[in-house]
C-alpha cells in the first residue's frame, strides 16, 4: 500500500481544460480519490499523516505516456537486456514520462524474440516509468521506405513469424508497424486482431488506395506520420494523405521541428479529430546524453545542429530523434497549440488507443500517475501509482 498524499495549490491541466488551482488526494491504493478546488480545501477531510506537497501553482497533469521509443540515456531495446529496459524506465521518469512502450527495430526473429523477452522480463521490476508492453516496428516493412531500419532484416509478412513474436510477448504485444501493401499483410493483420495488437501503417510505399484498403484490413493508426511513407501529392495523396484526410486513422507525430516542419505539425493537430493525434519521441539510445559520437541501432551517429541524430559521416542523413516527450509537449505549445490539447496528445490519446483505462487522465479512480511541471515543462515531482519517485 502507498502512503496517502495530498497535492495542493496545483494548476491542474486535464485533457479537457485548465481546471485552475486545485488539490488532489491520493489514497493508500495509489489512486486519485479526490480532486477539489483550493477554495474548498478542508485538511480535516483527509488523513493527518498524508504526505503534503505544495505545488506552488505549478502545472500538474497526468503522467506522460511514450508509446514509440527505442531508447534514452544510453539504454536501448536493441541491447536486449533487462537492465537496459529498466534503465530506460528510470531515465524516462526524470522527464515526466510515467508509462512507455519499449519499441523494437526490425530484426531477425531470433533477435526480436530475445529483445521481446527482455522487455517482458523487466515488467514489474521498474523503479521509474511503468513498462506497458512491446511495440514491434517491423519486421514486415517496405525496403523502399526502410529509413533508419536495417533493410537486411525486412521480410514479407509471415503469419508464423508474427505468431512467434506475439507468443514470445505473452500477451504484452501492444503494437506492430507493418506496410499494408506487402503480400501477406492481410493474414498478419487478421492474426494481430486475434491477439489484440494495434496495427500501424509505417515504413510503407503504399498508394493512397492501398492505404484505404489497409484500413479495411484493420490498420487504425499511422507510425511517425510523414516519415518513411509515401508523401502527399495532389494527384497521389499516399499514406500521408490518407492519414490527414481519413478520420478512421489515428497518427503518431514527432514534434521536434526536424522530422516534420512545425507548421505541418500544427496543421495536423488543427485538422484531425482531437483524439486522433499522439505525440511520440521515437528517440534513440543516446537521447538526453548531449553532444557526442554514439552508436544507435548499429550506426555511428552524432547530435546534429537541429537537435536530431544524424549519420556521423554524412550529416545530411537523418538517423533518429533525440526528443523527450515533455519537450514535444512544450514545443507544440510554443507553436500555438493550447496546453490542454498538447497534454491530451501525450496522455489521454495514447491511453485510449492502447486500452489503458486507468491511465492518461486525472480523475477519481484512476491510477495516480501524476507529474508536477514547471513553466518550462520540466518535471519537478513525479508520482507513479501514488508513490513519489522523484
Amino acid at each position: 500500500m502507498a502512503k496517502t498524499s495530498l497535492i495542493i495549490n496545483a494548476t491542474v491541466i486535464t485533457a479537457a481544460a485548465d481546471r485552475g488551482l486545485c488539490g488532489i488526494y491520493i489514497n493508500e491504493e495509489g489512486r486519485v480519490a479526490d480532486i477539489f478546488k483550493m477554495e474548498d480545501y478542508d485538511a480535516s477531510r483527509y488523513p493527518k499523516d498524508s504526505e503534503l506537497l505544495d505545488a506552488s501553482g505549478n502545472l500538474v497533469c497526468s503522467g506522460l505516456i511514450d508509446t514509440h521509443i527505442h531508447g534514452i540515456g544510453g539504454f536501448s531495446t536493441d541491447q536486449a537486456e533487462v537492465s537496459s529496459i529498466l534503465g530506460m524506465s528510470e531515465r524516462l521518469a526524470s522527464f515526466g514520462v510515467t508509462s512507455f512502450i519499449p519499441t523494437l527495430y526490425a530484426g531477425s526473429p531470433d533477435k526480436m524474440e530475445k529483445e521481446i523477452k527482455a522487455v517482458v522480463s523487466a515488467m514489474g521490476k521498474e523503479k521509474g516509468a511503468r513498462i506497458l508492453g512491446v511495440n514491434l516496428e517491423g519486421p514486415f516493412l517496405s525496403p523502399k521506405k526502410c529509413g533508419a531500419q536495417d533493410s537486411r532484416s525486412l521480410t514479407l509478412p509471415d503469419v508464423d513469424v508474427a505468431k512467434r513474436l506475439f507468443d514470445a510477448a505473452q500477451g504484452k504485444a501492444l503494437a506492430m508497424t507493418m506496410a499494408p501493401e506487402l503480400e501477406g499483410s492481410s493474414d498478419v493483420a487478421a492474426l494481430a486482431a486475434q491477439y489484440g495488437v494495434v496495427l500501424l501503417m509505417g515504413h510503407t510505399s503504399a498508394t493512397y488506395e492501398q492505404a484505404l484498403m489497409g484500413i479495411k484490413m484493420g490498420f487504425g493508426h499511422v507510425t511517425h506520420m510523414f516519415n518513411a511513407m509515401t508523401s502527399f501529392f495532389h494527384k497521389a495523396p499516399g499514406v500521408a494523405g490518407a492519414a490527414m484526410m481519413d478520420d478512421r486513422l489515428k497518427c503518431e507525430i514527432i514534434a521536434d521541428g526536424v522530422h516534420v516542419h512545425k507548421d505541418v505539425v500544427k496543421h495536423v493537430i488543427k485538422t484531425k479529430p482531437k483524439d486522433n493525434v499522439v505525440l511520440i519521441t521515437d528517440s534513440l539510445g543516446p537521447a538526453s546524453l548531449g553532444p557526442g559520437r554514439y552508436v544507435a541501432n548499429g550506426e555511428d551517429v552524432v547530435l546534429g545542429e537541429e537537435g536530431a541524430f544524424v549519420d556521423a559521416n554524412d550529416h545530411s542523413k537523418l538517423c533518429g530523434s533525440a526528443l523527450t516527450l515533455n519537450k514535444a509537449v512544450s514545443n507544440v505549445v510554443s507553436w500555438g497549440v493550447d496546453l490542454p490539447q498538447a497534454v491530451k496528445m501525450a496522455t489521454e490519446n495514447p491511453a485510449k488507443i492502447y486500452g489503458l483505462k486507468e491511465l492518461g487522465n486525472i480523475s477519481k479512480g484512476c491510477l495516480a500517475d501524476i507529474v508536477i511541471f514547471d513553466s518550462a515543462f520540466n518535471a519537478k515531482d513525479v508520482y507513479i501509482g501514488g508513490k513519489k519517485i522523484r
